[in-house]
């Protein structure tokens, strides 16, 4: 087993900017700002692009694709309910107020870490990427990113869009 020196060292160099891409878009997220609602939906695409990567290059794309469903539809409840916590503004115009939060920041650095572990795993073991267990919980993995991003950029969109309530 590649020490944890080793496996940095073998790294290709294209993930350390990546990284240093994730890191800014959850220190941005700590913020309140005043955005165009299209911009919430960046981290859920880049869950779903990862997800479809991963299916992919798998050996076994239907199992992947089996896993990936499976855990979607488990996440998206939870995505939905972390979407709640939230609180946003309209502006209009296609702008919300939306304030800060830890979410943004966590969710990015875990895609970050899953991702990173599963491809330093199959580097060093890959015989796994052939393996059963593996492919669903790697497509796994992808599906519960993903029902996380949609369900919480799909909360945050229905109070966006809302109509507003008229008081008599």
């Amino acid at each position: 087993m590649p020490s944890f020196f080793q496996i940095v060292a073998n790294t290709p160099l294209w993930v350390w900017p990546l990284l240093l891409f994730v890191l800014w878009l959850g220190w941005r997220g700590l913020q309140p700002r005043i955005l165009p609602v299209g911009r919430l939906a960046v981290l859920p695409l880049v869950g779903v692009g990862t997800s479809a990567t991963g299916i992919a290059q798998s050996m076994q794309p239907r199992l992947a694709v089996l896993g990936w469903s499976v855990a979607l539809l488990a996440a998206l409840p939870l995505g939905y309910l972390i979407g709640s916590r939230r609180s946003l503004r309209p502006l209009g115009g296609g702008r919300i107020e939306i304030a800060g939060g830890w979410f943004v920041l966590v969710f990015a650095v875990s895609i970050f870490a899953v991702r990173y572990t599963l491809g330093v795993l199959f580097g060093v073991m890959p015989a796994l990427r052939a393996e059963t267990f593996w492919i669903v919980l790697s497509g796994g993995v992808g599906g519960i990113v993903t029902g996380i991003g949609v369900g919480w950029i799909a909360n945050l969109l229905r109070r966006a869009y809302r109509p507003a309530v008229l008081t008599g």
